[in-house]
């Protein structure tokens, strides 16, 4: 049984029937996903406050998409590169002024135009060559195509009703069945969030109107950085999982 929640440009959340194993399986298959990032930096020129490592650590770290299709980059044995298995994308600035992500000119471009790279001074320049290629996030953090959480539904007991019904009603965009009208004493919500944002809504004194514990499904979020969309994620990470799965039985077999 699967159940959306929650669901926003750049995160979905769906109650998902499984154990935690799995989800967990399949949280960490997201990192074996191939995602596009800026890999290698060529620095020409560079007059900024930022020494070079940090402008390639902060280009690195920008979500970046292309419709071309790429091969995944490998090394060769004489040390020339595929222009199949990578794209250049260049910069170039000159103060003063701030650098953003939009002035990064190629076949990729960011996710978010509007995140900054530097502060030039007057007369201050930055020229900058670099090659975006395919990666895993378990290389590097750059490569993650999103955040990828899970945690267990919490349920609501209602023990009195006539303290509860204002609490439910501040609730009730967080429960996962929409609350219809008046609720009864023995009544029982199911909410996507922890139970620790709950208790914020209860005051002083309303403590015995509830009964809270955890329950046995899960919740699973997906936040996307936005080189690919949520839904993908999860497709592609249930791909992975499927086929190291069978990678495990073919040996088994031998």
């Amino acid at each position: 049984m699967m159940k959306v929640v929650e669901k926003k440009e750049n995160r979905i959340g769906f109650v998902i029937d499984t154990n935690e194993s799995l989800a967990n399986a399949i949280r960490r298959s997201v990192n074996e996903i191939y995602i596009l990032a800026i890999d290698e930096v060529e620095i020409h020129k560079n007059d900024s406050a930022l020494y070079d490592e940090v402008i390639a650590h902060r280009m690195g770290l920008i979500p970046v998409k292309s419709n071309r299709k790429l091969d995944v980059h490998e090394e060769s044995s004489d040390g020339k590169k595929s222009l199949k298995s990578e794209i250049q994308i260049s910069l170039k600035a000159k103060g003063p002024c701030t650098v953003y992500a939009k002035d990064m000119k190629g076949d990729a471009e960011p996710v978010n135009g509007n995140i900054p790279i530097v502060i030039l001074n007057k007369d201050q320049e930055l020229e900058i060559l670099s090659f975006a290629r395919l990666g895993k996030g378990e290389k590097h953090g750059k490569f993650s195509p999103g955040l990828v959480y899970y945690r267990h539904v919490s349920e609501i007991k209602i023990k009195n009703a006539d303290k509860a019904q204002e609490i439910m009603e501040k609730l009730k965009d967080a429960l996962i069945d929409p609350l219809k009208g008046k609720v009864k004493n023995g009544e029982m919500y199911k909410c996507y969030m922890d139970i620790d944002y709950i208790e914020s809504f209860i005051q002083k004194g309303q403590e015995e109107s509830f009964e809270l514990k955890t329950g046995e499904e899960l919740v699973f979020f997906i936040e996307s950085w936005g080189q690919i969309d949520n839904e993908e994620i999860f497709i592609e990470a249930v791909k992975v999982l499927d086929k190291n799965l069978k990678e495990v039985l073919k040996a088994l077999k031998k």
